[in-house]
This record gives C-alpha cells, structure tokens and sequence, in this order.
C-alpha cells in the first residue's frame, strides 16, 4: 500500500498548520512502515487530500476515475474562514459549498476536532468522519529552566507573578 499525502502549495502552507500536519503525517506513516510520496507523478492506492483548491478537485477526479480510495483531511470549515480575511464573511458561505462539494467526494474524512465533526456532518456530508487531533511535538514543549528565566527577563515578570498561556 503507498499514499499519496497530497498538498497543494507545499512552500506556502509549509509554515501553517496544514503544513505542521503534513510533518505530523509523513511521521506517523514512516513510524507505521507504510510507503508514501508527495508526488502526484508517482504511483499510489490511497489518496490523502489535505486541501480545497483546484488542482485538488482534478486530484480527486483523477484519482476517482483510477478506482483509488479517497482520504480527505478536513482541515477547513466555513466557521474557520468566516472573519479570517477582508470580505471573508461574504465569501464564506460559496467557500462552504465548494468545501462540501469536495469533501463529499472522499470515502472517508479525518478533521482535527470532534467540533469541526459536528459541523461537517451538519453541512449534511453523509461520508464517514473521523476526529483525530493534529497532534504536536512534544518534545518541543518539555520544561526548560533556562527559557522559562528568558521569558519572565523579557517580559519583566516577578518569580511571584502568575502566567497563563494559550497555544493553539
């Protein structure tokens, strides 16, 4: 079996969290040995879709016409486009039919949290719909004496003063 972890404007979403997952993927493939390609040119069984453009629907056509299994990471909603850009909020709702439109084209959906489920299947997308976070490095966040002195010294907090903080 090899998948084709497919995304389109790889150096653009390279910093973004559709790029993150596209890390997160390759990692959690190669951990399970099973093969895959960023390639489009290469062989593959299963397409793993992971954005909404246009090079992403002849994907999906192109794929379906091959007989090949359709996974597509639902990383968008139109309640995450709404207010995300100037205009964004009058373009949302044709953003949300050509998502649907999409995304009801694959055997199978994973999207990042069970809220974002619960919207897909309200948008009646009768697919099949897997919640599985996104995950993140934990390894990054392990606790470090050195940078946390760094950051109150930045911010001139006291050892005394209390901080909260949100990733996300």
């Amino acid at each position: 079996m090899k998948v084709l972890l497919y995304f389109e404007g790889k150096k653009i979403i390279s910093k973004s969290g559709i790029g993150r997952a596209m890390k997160h993927q390759i990692a959690a493939l190669t951990s399970q040995n099973i093969e895959y390609t960023l390639s489009a040119k290469d062989d593959f069984d299963i397409l793993h879709i992971n954005t909404v453009g246009i090079t992403s629907f002849h994907m999906i056509k192109k794929a379906r016409k091959n007989g090949k299994k359709i996974i597509y990471h639902a990383h968008s909603t139109e309640e995450d486009f709404r207010n995300s850009f100037m205009f964004s909020n009058q373009i949302a709702p044709f953003f949300k039919k050509h998502i649907c439109y999409l995304y009801k084209k694959a055997d199978l959906i994973i999207t990042p949290t069970p809220y974002s489920k619960i919207l897909l299947e309200n948008y009646g997308i009768n697919v099949p719909i897997y919640a599985i976070s996104n995950g993140i490095n934990l390894n990054k966040f392990n606790y470090n004496e050195n940078k946390i002195k760094k950051f109150r010294e930045y911010f001139h907090l006291k050892e005394e003063d209390k901080v909260v903080i949100s990733v996300g």
